[in-house]
């Protein structure tokens, strides 16, 4: 058994918070417990070594980060509640160490580094990108550590760029990416020379080649060619075993499959696998047998099976319902 946590796109004086546990090998969620009080605990991330769960409260005006420490029985004890220096937190990130925590500040365009043993690190980004409406400022949406933890890749929706901050934010690089792509979510292949971008605004996955000039190698639609309405990438995540990647689609509601190619890292779509409406978040089990997706307007959680050879995933194994899930995260408490 494994346990699994979900926030929910919800007010204070809802239950933000749930705790289930999840088999894996019937696909099966149960009901655990929860909580409420922070309002809109829309992403989490946890410290397995120091059983603390942070989630943030992503309000508009004036965003937060709250610590959790989860006991073997669930229960948890608030440890602190600090400002995120910026508008919105939409996403967190906690470095390999743990002592650094990364913020995404959409509304605001400001990326935030809590940093427990010394100095915050904030910085906040000026300019425009092509879009007319979701494009008039910076949006920071999300990071990702590199395995060392000396540098962290962030994606900045709203000027179509990803920061790549290195040697503990001593030195900075922009990777500029196609106008109007909206750079939201991205995953590292195992080998960490490709990073996969989930474009948000064109409903495509970019293929960046890293190294001392990054460059985008390929673009490929999350969509298929005959659909015409109104669509936004969301999330992005690869098999453990880096072998197939998904990104979910806002419209079209499916995972977009794709197989990956181990020697060049390109790209191959697969198909589509229906989901429920506004899959905003999803993730992988950590046998890699099952693909979890929250359905934000669906009020589900639906439980795919992955075929281990193809990467095709299942229809729905399970349907769990709760309210705007908008985050899945699976943790380990010894």
């Amino acid at each position: 058994m494994h346990t699994l946590i979900a926030g929910s796109r919800v007010s204070s004086d809802t239950q933000g918070i749930t705790f289930c546990s999840f088999d894996e090998q019937t696909g099966f969620i149960q009901y655990l417990t929860g909580f409420g009080g922070v309002e809109q605990p829309t992403f989490q991330c946890f410290d397995g070594e120091r059983h603390i769960l942070y989630t943030v409260s992503e309000t508009e005006n004036d965003g937060h980060v709250y610590g959790f420490r989860v006991s073997p029985s669930l229960t948890c004890e608030q440890m602190f509640c600090v400002r995120s220096l910026g508008g919105s937190p939409c996403h967190l990130a906690l470095s390999p160490s743990g002592d650094s925590l990364a913020v995404a500040n959409y509304a605001t365009g400001t990326f935030t580094c809590l940093r427990f043993n010394e100095c915050n690190y904030t910085e906040n980004f000026a300019g425009k990108g092509t879009h007319p409406v979701r494009q008039k400022k910076s949006h920071i949406h999300s990071s990702l550590w590199t395995d060392e933890g000396s540098s962290v890749l962030v994606a900045d929706l709203g000027l179509d760029r990803i920061i790549w901050y290195k040697d503990c934010f001593t030195l900075k690089q922009y990777i500029q990416v196609p106008p109007g792509t909206g750079p939201r979510h991205m995953a590292l292949s195992t080998d960490k020379t490709m990073l996969f971008v989930a474009g948000e605004l064109s409903s495509e996955v970019l293929v960046i080649q890293l190294g001392p000039e990054p460059s985008v190698v390929q673009t490929i639609s999350t969509l298929p060619p005959d659909f015409t309405d109104e669509n936004t990438a969301a999330d992005i995540h690869l098999s453990p075993d880096g072998r197939f990647l998904y990104c979910s689609n806002r419209g079209h509601n499916s995972i977009a499959m794709y197989a990956v190619d181990q020697t060049s890292g390109f790209l191959t779509l697969l198909g589509h696998c229906k989901v429920e409406s506004e899959p905003r978040n999803f993730c992988i089990d950590p046998s890699g047998a099952y693909l979890l997706c929250g359905n934000a307007s669906g009020n589900s959680i639906t439980v795919h099976a992955i075929d281990q050879q193809t990467g095709i995933l299942s229809s729905a194994v399970q349907r769990f319902e709760l309210q705007a899930p908008v985050c899945l995260t699976f943790i380990t408490i010894g």
